[in-house]
């Protein structure tokens, strides 16, 4: 049944609108652009044509005008960068595009609300590839960031949108979309894949309802592919403005940058590098190895004070310490028991009955931050086998 109807404005009889009419009216003639494009023999120029074309569909009043669309890679503050990605749906109000040049543009993750893979065709090694750029920019916020809150995953989504089929079908898309996802984690997954005048492929629950945010696809959910035919160009946008309107961005910190953190295996450790050996000009960070040996011996113990701490350390508080700083909790690293620099001669071990200073005191002390929680270690606990070389960084870079 068609959606026209006819109404009266000012005496006049006039027709409802048909938003499908619209939509059909703008696919054909991006499908007869894209055909047009095919006569450019440089790949390059034909991809830049029908990434532009998009483009202009989306910014011409499409799109709400916070949502800005740009091109290049994205970064974050884990010492990640994601592969080039062809088109990047950020926030330009509050957000900020690091613009080297023309063709060299970088997004902090923080910015992010989307990517869009643009491909002519889309065959199975087209789609793999896509899969594998969109997982490249999901992966920029460690999983450990959605486990604390799954409901606000501020994970960009992704979206792959190809102009035509190359000789294969939506159906065999969906199984080859099922065996890619059968061996990656599912916060990895697309949100949808469209083709141009054939249909969508995205996900179902278990009641058959539409999943398209992050947060809704998980293990249990399963690929579908439905044959909108003239109607995908709409479909698309539907689903591209409720990922918008549902994304939640994370602030943006580029202090964080400066001395980015890094995901050791499960972990988020800050402030674990910059180390040195006497006079090696190399630096160096704390390992895995070590992180794990602290996790493990910490998380069975009670935390203490910064109070605590430094009554063990000097046997006193120093002056004019913030007492917020103080009341602070901390995990302690200290499996020998080390003593302080307050201890008297008469408390020190003794050699032939002079008494020493050990080489393992409490002091000097360095912390790290772990998943958000401080953890303070003595230096002298820190051994070769318990950190590993930072890839061509030396002194000067400090």
């Amino acid at each position: 049944m068609s959606l026209n109807r006819k109404i009266i404005i000012d005496g006049c009889c006039k027709e409802d609108m048909d938003i499908r009419k619209i939509f059909r009216t703008i696919s054909i003639q991006m499908s007869k652009e894209f055909e047009a494009s095919s006569e450019v023999t440089h790949l390059g120029n034909r991809g830049a044509i029908r990434e532009s074309r998009l483009k202009e569909f989306l910014e011409k009043g499409k799109l709400p005008k916070k949502y800005g669309i740009g091109a290049g890679e994205i970064i974050s503050r884990f010492q990640t960068v994601s592969k080039q990605i062809d088109l990047i749906i950020y926030n330009q109000f509050d957000g900020v595009s690091l613009n080297f040049s023309d063709t060299v543009q970088v997004y902090p993750i923080e910015c992010v609300y989307g990517t869009i893979e643009v491909k002519s065709s889309l065959s199975k090694h087209e789609l793999i590839e896509s899969l594998e750029n969109i997982k490249s920019v999901k992966k920029l916020i460690p999983d450990v960031t959605t486990r604390i809150s799954p409901s606000r995953d501020p994970r960009p989504f992704g979206i792959i949108f190809a102009y035509q089929l190359a000789g294969n079908s939506l159906d065999s898309l969906k199984h080859n979309l099922e065996e890619w996802e059968a061996e990656n984690n599912p916060i990895h997954w697309p949100n949808a894949i469209v083709v141009l005048g054939e249909g969508i492929i995205f996900h179902i629950n278990s009641n058959l309802k539409n999943r398209y945010a992050n947060h809704e696809i998980d293990s249990a959910s399963m690929a579908i592919d439905i044959h909108y035919r003239k109607d995908a160009l709409f479909h698309f946008y539907s689903i591209l403005i409720k990922l918008c309107s549902t994304t939640k961005l994370l602030p943006i910190e580029l202090d964080k940058y400066f001395d980015p953190s890094e995901q050791i295996g499960e972990y988020i450790v800050s402030n674990h590098t910059g180390m040195r050996r006497g006079k090696d000009q190399q630096i160096y960070k704390l390992n895995k190895h070590f992180i794990d040996k602290i996790i493990c011996r910490c998380k069975s113990q009670e935390r203490i004070t910064y109070h605590d701490l430094l009554l063990r350390q000097f046997g006193q508080i120093p002056v004019g310490m913030d007492q917020d700083h103080l009341d602070s909790e901390i995990y302690l690293f200290d499996p020998d028991n080390l003593i302080g620099t307050h201890h008297s001669a008469d408390s020190l071990p003794t050699i032939n009955g002079n008494p020493y200073a050990s080489e393992k005191v409490l002091i000097p002390c360095h912390h790290i931050v772990i998943n958000d929680e401080v953890y303070v270690f003595p230096f002298s606990y820190v051994t070769e086998g318990d950190t590993e070389t930072i890839p061509k960084k030396t002194i000067e870079d400090l």
